[in-house]
């Protein structure tokens, strides 16, 4: 049989699960797997940071649904990516690491790059692994995508040091078993007799409520949800990835921006998916009802009632679970028609109403306002996009607005950072998305911080030539003006930048195309022109440094929600 070094075997694996694209830095410690991703198919996209290497493959498994992949050399390398790997594994995104290591002869020896994957993201990743010996390297490397993919998805580490990496050895010692797998074949239906107490719960409720997470997304069933949905008359909340799931223009979705008059007062409450992390209050009043009876539908049994008690718990897949309500209510012919007339239902288009009023009206307060102001810049950008396009959230102050203002219309439209929340993972995320979304307008809306951290990928964006459009919000520091921090205000030197810097020159001599905006009736001409130059594009926006995110200032929107 012939002899194989690690980076033939693990090229092997990657070719296995249907790896398209590696997103790396190179190093050393990585040369024999770099050797072997073009014999297998899979494309090598050279970033410019290991930050930016986790961040595009986070972003590209939150909009492919399929594992994302990236590769970092030993020790610095590692830890680089450690942020990003973070991000990935508090979003819960199938993020699968390749990371190089120090030969483990030299262990504790201060070895070069000396370093310890598995013990640094121990703490967020969902499987590590360091290779101790040749003959596991595929069987290890299997495992990790199987643990990416498997609910709950999340980040898998194989790390394999140097000696191993190199050495080659016949293949037919390699230890057989963990096979890939893809959504399908981990799929379970939920208990039928609970499906029958879900419904009778939901055709009995005066106010009943579906909600959904990042399951909704991982499990593909949003055209499942939809049907539900319509069938019942039932409103609908979805967040994190599974947000759009049913589109936020359809008649009985709900909004995070006005969710409370109804996540607060459902009576019986449907959840598919979704976590009650700190973004939903763990699932507390008054943002929840917690006199409500709550239906809770998870594939994984742990992350059911674990916020919030579950009066009917449904281990199985939203998709699945979705369909077997579908049809079992069809077969009992229950009559949900009393929802379409109910009070309950008419606050939910009562409260749209409401927004689109109160958004029209910040946007004319905003429209001549010079610096310009965020809600003109929002609104602009909204009116210029697709439909179909992506926007990457990287930016604390805008992150407000656009939540206000971005119609979310299928899942993955919308990626942030997720509870991690850092700055500087916009543009990584965009090429990511641009590659699992070829073609779509991919628009990254950064601050100056964060372009600073992680901006010099937009010449890696420029060398693939993937048009990934990034609008700045350019206010030359790292936050708004102390007048919207009282607590700083006199007691802090300023967190300030260079006044005004023209980042639009400094990425068009990477190969992107630029534009300066400083006045209002400039935002929607420089966006056309960029959107349409087919390059990767920076838009450098002077906005009024003395506003910032409107948690900052109260709630922007005021009372838009209608009778609980």
């Amino acid at each position: 049989m012939a002899k194989l070094d690690g980076g033939a075997l693990i090229g092997r694996v990657l070719r296995e699960n249907r790896v398209k694209y590696c997103f790396a830095i190179n190093g050393g410690h990585l040369f024999p797997i770099l050797a072997n991703l073009r014999n297998n198919e899979v494309k090598l996209i050279h970033m410019r940071h290991e930050q930016a290497t986790a961040y595009a493959a986070d972003a590209y498994a939150r909009t492919s649904g399929e594992v994302g992949v990236c590769m970092v050399t030993a020790g610095c390398g590692l830890t680089n990516a450690v942020t990003g790997l973070c991000v990935a594994g508090l979003t819960g995104s199938a993020v699968v690491c390749l990371s190089g290591q120090h030969p483990n002869t030299e262990d504790r020896l201060g070895s070069f790059q000396e370093a310890y994957g598995s013990s640094v993201v121990s703490s967020f990743a969902k499987y590590t692994k360091r290779v101790t010996d040749w003959t596991t390297i595929e069987f290890d490397l299997r495992s990790a995508f199987r643990e990416a993919i498997a609910p709950p998805q999340g980040v898998a580490l194989f790390e394999i040091p140097q000696n191993i990496l190199y050495h080659g050895d016949d293949e037919a010692k390699q230890q057989k078993g963990a096979s890939a797998f893809g959504p399908e074949e981990v799929r379970s239906a939920g208990d039928p007799a609970k499906i029958d107490r879900a419904l009778e719960l939901l055709v009995a409720a005066e106010r009943p409520l579906v909600v959904g997470g990042d399951g909704l997304f991982w499990s593909h069933a949003a055209a499942e949800l939809k049907e539900f949905v319509e069938l019942t008359s039932i409103p609908v909340y979805t967040r994190r990835a599974g947000q759009g799931a049913v589109s936020e223009e359809h008649p009985l979705a709900i909004r995070g921006a006005f969710k409370k008059p109804f996540t607060g007062t459902a009576d019986v409450i449907l959840t598919l998916g979704f976590r009650f992390w700190s973004g939903e209050h763990f699932g507390q009043p008054p943002t929840w009802n917690d006199k409500a009876k709550y239906i809770q539908v998870d594939p994984t049994p742990s992350r059911i009632g674990w916020q919030v008690g579950a009066d009917v718990p449904i281990v199985g897949d939203p998709k699945l679970v979705l369909r077997q309500l579908i049809d079992r209510a069809k077969e009992l012919k229950l009559d949900f028609s009393k929802n379409r007339t109910s009070q309950w239902t008419r606050n939910v288009v009562e409260a749209k109403t409401n927004m689109a009023r109160r958004l029209a009206e910040l946007a004319n307060e905003a429209s001549d306002k010079v610096p310009i102001h965020p809600s003109r810049l929002t609104n602009d950008l909204v009116t210029v996009l697709d439909k179909n396009a992506t926007v990457i959230v990287d930016s604390f102050t805008l992150s407000g607005y656009l939540s206000l203002w971005v119609t979310c219309r299928f899942m993955g439209q919308v990626v942030d950072a997720g509870p991690l929340a850092p700055v500087g993972h916009g543009v990584g995320m965009g090429i990511g998305v641009q590659l699992a979304r070829p073609g779509a307008q991919v628009v990254v809306v950064s601050g100056d911080g964060g372009l600073g951290i992680g901006g010099f990928d937009m010449e890696t964006a420029a060398r693939y030539n993937l048009p990934v459009c990034c609008v700045l919000w350019n206010n030359s520091s790292w936050g708004p003006g102390f007048d919207s921090m009282p607590l700083l205000k006199g007691r802090s030197d300023p967190f300030n930048m260079l006044e005004n810097i023209r980042y639009d020159k400094i990425f068009a001599e990477l190969g992107c195309h630029g534009e300066h905006v400083e006045k209002p009736d400039q935002i929607i001409p420089a966006l056309e022109r960029a959107l349409k130059s087919g390059k990767p594009s920076l838009i450098n926006v002077i906005g009024d440094k003395k506003v910032g995110h409107p948690t900052l200032g109260g709630n922007l929107l005021g009372s838009t929600g209608a009778r609980g």
